[in-house]
Parts: C-alpha cells; sequence; structure tokens
C-alpha cells in the first residue's frame, strides 16, 4: 500500500459494518461516490483484510 501523504483538509473516517459485508459497503459507497460527483472530497475507500491460512488434519489410512 502506498504511504498516504497527509494533506490539508483531509480527514480519515471509518464506516462499521457487519462481518462478511465489508466489500458491498465498500461496493455501494463507491457508486454513491460517483453518482454525487464527491471524488473531489472522498479520495479512497480501503477494507482492511486480514489473511488467514486454514490447517486441516491429515487423514490416515487408519483414521476413517
Amino acid at each position: 500500500m502506498p504511504k498516504q501523504i497527509a494533506q490539508r483538509g483531509r480527514r480519515w473516517y471509518a464506516i462499521h459494518t457487519y462481518s462478511g459485508y465489508e466489500e458491498n459497503v465498500a461496493h455501494n459507497l463507491k457508486q454513491r461516490i460517483e453518482s454525487m460527483a464527491m471524488q473531489d472530497k472522498i479520495f479512497n475507500v480501503l477494507i482492511p483484510t486480514e489473511k488467514k491460512i486454514k490447517i486441516k488434519k491429515r487423514q490416515t489410512p487408519d483414521s476413517h
């Protein structure tokens, strides 16, 4: 992610959503920004993500 440069007049805002709806909220927010011509006021929409690794137990022929 590129380093964010603080510029005069810009502020950060956080939007709370239900788990699993982050992508939908971001998509709707981006559509709203475009339809209301607010690209000069809202510059970016970021979705924090977390990588998860799922480890499955190894099955052996005797474990059936």
